[in-house]
C-alpha cells in the first residue's frame, strides 16, 4: 500500500498528514499509523488521516498518537501543521478547500467535536499563522473533571485525562531533578508521577503538561510535555497539552494567583519548543474563557510551524 504523506512540525511536535482514502479500510488506520510513526520509518509524534466531509472547507480527521499507541480525540500540532500545509502543498486541492487571502477557515470534524482552524496569510499569499479553535476539546476535558489532586504529597492538577504539574512541586520530592536537561532524576520524577496518577484512577493515559514560572524569552511560563518520558517521547510543544494546562490554571484559580486571569478569561504565553526539555525559544499563546463553570471558548496559536518533507511511503 502506497501512501502520500506530508510531514511538518509545530515547535518540534512532529506531525504526519495522510489522505485516509489511500488506506484500504478505515479499520486498518491504527495499525498503519503505528507503522509509519515508528522511528525506523517516518518518525513522528502523531499521524492524521484525512477524509472529505460535507460542508464548505470541511475535513474529518482520525489522529493516532505514538506514545499512547492509540487514537486521540484531538491534536493541536496537527491543526497548526494542516493550516500551513493547506497554503503550501496540494492538500487543499485534494480536499476541495478554498483558500482565500488574507484569511480563511477550515472546519475539522474530530473525535472531541467540531473545530475551526483560521489561517492567516500575507499579502503575497504566504502562510503567516494559524489559530486553532480548541473549544470542543476544552469542554471535553472539563466534563471529565478539572481539579487539584494530591499524588502522595505532590501538588498536581487533573485536567480531564491530562496530568498537569508545576516544577517546584516535583522538585520538593526530587531535588536532584533538572528539567532543563531532563536528567535521570527528572525522568524518574515524571515517570513516578504518571504512575501515581494512573494508580489513583485519575487517568489511563500518559498525557502530561509540566510548567514553571521562570520564563526567559518574553513568555509568562515555560512548559514541556513529557508524555512518554521513559521511551524518549517528550514533546517540546503540544496544543492539547497547552490547552489542558491553561484550563487547569483557569478552573482551579492558580492562574489568577499568577496574574493571568482577567474576568473569566485566561491568556498565557508559554515558552516552548527547541528540544525535549523545559522551555524553549518559541511561544505558544493560549486563551481559555469560561462563564461560571462552563467553557465558553478556547484557542491557541504557535509561533513556529514548518513543512519539512513530502513523499510516498510504502506500508
Amino acid at each position: 500500500m502506497e501512501l502520500d504523506f506530508i510531514k511538518g512540525h509545530m515547535g518540534g511536535n512532529t506531525i504526519l498528514l495522510f489522505d485516509g482514502r489511500q488506506v484500504r479500510k478505515e479499520s486498518l488506520v491504527l495499525e498503519t499509523a503505528l507503522k509509519v510513526l515508528d522511528r525506523k520509518r517516518l518518525s513522528a509524534d502523531q499521524a492524521a488521516f484525512l477524509y472529505p466531509s460535507k460542508g464548505k472547507n470541511t475535513i474529518r480527521a482520525l489522529i493516532v498518537d505514538i506514545t499512547n499507541r492509540n487514537f486521540i480525540p484531538a491534536c493541536g500540532g496537527f491543526t497548526q501543521v494542516l493550516g500551513r500545509a493547506l497554503v503550501e502543498t496540494d492538500i487543499a486541492d485534494r480536499f476541495g478547500v478554498k483558500i482565500e487571502n488574507p484569511v480563511f477557515d477550515i472546519n475539522l470534524e474530530l473525535e472531541s467535536g467540531a473545530s475551526i482552524v483560521t489561517v492567516h496569510t500575507t499579502k503575497k499569499g504566504k502562510f503567516r499563522k494559524a489559530e486553532s479553535d480548541m473549544t470542543s476539546f476544552a469542554r471535553m476535558l472539563a466534563r471529565d473533571g478539572v481539579m487539584r489532586v494530591d499524588l502522595d504529597g505532590i501538588r498536581s492538577f487533573k485536567s480531564g485525562y491530562y496530568l498537569v504539574q508545576e516544577v517546584s512541586s516535583l522538585k520538593e520530592h526530587y531535588p536532584e531533578a533538572d528539567f532543563e536537561t531532563m536528567n535521570t532524576a527528572a525522568v524518574k520524577a515524571i515517570s513516578e508521577a504518571q504512575a501515581l496518577f494512573q494508580q489513583k484512577g485519575f487517568s489511563s493515559s500518559l498525557h502530561f503538561s509540566l510548567y514553571d514560572a521562570s520564563p526567559s524569552h518574553g513568555g509568562d511560563l515555560r512548559a514541556v510535555f513529557p508524555h512518554g518520558v521513559l521511551t524518549g517521547n517528550i514533546e517540546p510543544t503540544c496544543g492539547t497539552g497547552s490547552t489542558a494546562l491553561a484550563l487547569a490554571l483557569l478552573m482551579t484559580g492558580e492562574g489568577r494567583d499568577l496574574g493571568l486571569v482577567r474576568g473569566g478569561k485566561l491568556k498565557v504565553k508559554l515558552e516552548t519548543g527547541g528540544g525535549p526539555v523545559l522551555g524553549g525559544p518559541d511561544i505558544t499563546t493560549v486563551m481559555v474563557e469560561r462563564k461560571e463553570e462552563e467553557v465558553q471558548r478556547a484557542f491557541f496559536s504557535h509561533s513556529f510551524v514548518e513543512i519539512t518533507a513530502m513523499g510516498t511511503v510504502i506500508v
